[in-house]
């Protein structure tokens, strides 16, 4: 478990989806993205940002993922060390050596 001090400035202004920022009242509690149609609880939008932070200063993020269409067929061999689950959070480093063999 790891704690790491992360700045809330804009947390709740800037899309957890996209990253655009918009501005908004105080008063206005739901977040609606004006560039990718993303909704959510101002403050769940605020703490998805918190998170995704706090996973950068440690230096791990979320893994892309693969669309279906894209995806190896069924009976192809991979090798295990290639392998890494849709949405899983991954070491940057990790990745990064798996791009380049």
């Amino acid at each position: 478990t790891h704690f790491v001090a992360v700045n809330p400035r804009g947390t709740t202004k800037e899309c957890a989806s996209c990253g655009v920022k918009t501005e908004k009242p105080l008063w206005m509690r739901e977040h609606s993205c004006p560039a990718c149609g993303f909704e959510a609880d101002r403050d769940a939008n605020a703490a998805w940002n918190i998170l995704s932070r706090g996973l950068e200063e440690v230096g791990v993020g979320y893994s892309e993922s693969t669309p279906v269409e894209t995806a190896l067929p069924v009976d192809t061999p991979v090798s295990a060390k290639r392998v890494v689950e849709t949405g899983s959070p991954t070491l940057k480093e990790r990745t990064a050596s798996a791009v380049s063999e």
